[in-house]
């Protein structure tokens, strides 16, 4: 057992029974967990009196004069785990997250274990540990490469990116990445941070480490099309702003795709499709959302602590394709090449390398400069 420290963080809204219960299956945790941050968003249903009431000294209580949204208490709670507390980890979760007693405990080791890991989550199942899988909470694999990671006791699957329902990293990640996108309010934060990790070191999800996600519906995702509750429909409209960024920090075709997506699949669908509900306002949603993430781009912001220089993945793949062009990469190549290359080790081969180096370097200097 390693002696590494872990802060659980939960962000509430007006949920005050499942924090009880979500609270209560953090600090049963078995192993490694040192603080549990509290962050509630201007909650008025008792939330700020029960949690004056706890007198456990690992429990770390935020009252926001403001309801900060999802996003904006993610970036609250990481700022204060970064700041304020010295451990090592840091785990993320929502108030309808019920975590199993040793769901900690398989994240930690599965980290410590492995080289090269960006972050964790867990597998999350709905209502109930016998339950479905929860949907809106399974991430995609990245393609072939989970192989890797099969062959221990405490399996994971390398997955693209991760939502905030049980997620961990480290505080050195932090310090390379900067902060959850508190701008994004509500959906999709998660996607963005966990991208930006995934571009310095891959993720995994931890097949040992079991959640429970007691979420009202278990639905897909974003699903516009088949959402049927109207005080729902003004997410709609952060989740298509949000996602065009979102793709538009992988790379710029990614967003052109996303924003052709949502207007060649989701807006037919909603104005055509037989039974769908409240077409127009979700058509407004779709466009309104798609219009704005074209030109929504908020600063990274970074915690006050020591910033790490990052070395990106995907940097690196693109520079080596310019500079190797009749090159055909391999999935064993690639893997080669991700573990050993360095950007400079790309210079002087290409002028489209070196062109692409040099305006990546121009960028990486400019939001160091602008976070400051």
């Amino acid at each position: 057992m390693t002696n590494k420290k872990v802060t659980a963080a939960i962000v509430t809204y007006n949920r005050l029974a499942l924090l009880k219960e979500s609270l209560q299956a953090v600090l049963d945790q078995t192993d490694y967990l040192s603080h549990v941050i509290v962050v509630n968003n201007k909650s008025n249903d008792g939330t700020a009196e029960y949690l004056a009431t706890i007198e456990d000294p690992r429990v770390v209580v935020y009252n926001s004069p403001d309801n900060l949204g999802g996003a904006g208490g993610f970036n609250k709670a990481v700022r204060l785990f970064a700041e304020e507390l010295d451990d090592n980890y840091v785990w993320l979760m929502d108030d309808d997250t019920i975590v199993e007693p040793d769901a900690l405990k398989y994240l930690v080791e599965f980290m410590e274990e492995n080289e090269n890991v960006g972050f964790v989550n867990s597998v999350v199942r709905w209502g109930s540990r016998n339950g479905n899988p929860s949907w809106m909470n399974v991430p995609a694999p990245r393609g072939f490469t989970w192989q890797s990671h099969l062959n221990v006791e405490n399996n994971g699957i390398e997955v693209v990116n991760s939502t905030f329902v049980s997620v961990m990293f480290s505080r050195d990640m932090v310090a390379m990445v900067g902060l959850p996108q508190k701008e994004y309010f509500i959906w999709g934060d998660d996607m963005e941070y966990t991208n930006r990790i995934a571009d310095v070191n891959r993720g995994y999800t931890v097949l040992n480490s079991i959640v429970v996600h007691k979420s009202k519906e278990n639905s897909m995702p974003g699903d516009v099309i088949r959402e049927k509750d109207e005080s729902r429909l003004w997410r709609y409209g952060y989740e298509f702003r949000n996602r065009i960024l979102t793709g538009r920090r992988i790379n710029k075709r990614d967003a052109k795709n996303l924003a052709k997506g949502a207007f060649r699949y989701e807006l037919p669908r909603v104005l055509l499709k037989r039974n769908v509900k409240f077409r127009i306002k979700k058509a407004k949603m779709i466009i309104g959302g798609v219009f704005r993430g074209l030109s929504f781009n908020p600063q990274i912001e970074y915690a006050n602590i020591p910033r790490k220089q990052k070395r990106s993945i995907n940097a690196i793949l693109r520079a080596y394709q310019l500079a190797n062009p009749e090159e055909r990469v391999t999935l064993d190549r690639e893997i080669e090449i991700i573990k050993s290359i360095q950007l400079d080790d790309l210079k002087g081969i290409t002028n489209k390398a070196d062109k692409f180096i040099a305006n990546y370097e121009r960028e990486q200097a400019k939001a160091q400069q602008d976070s400051k």
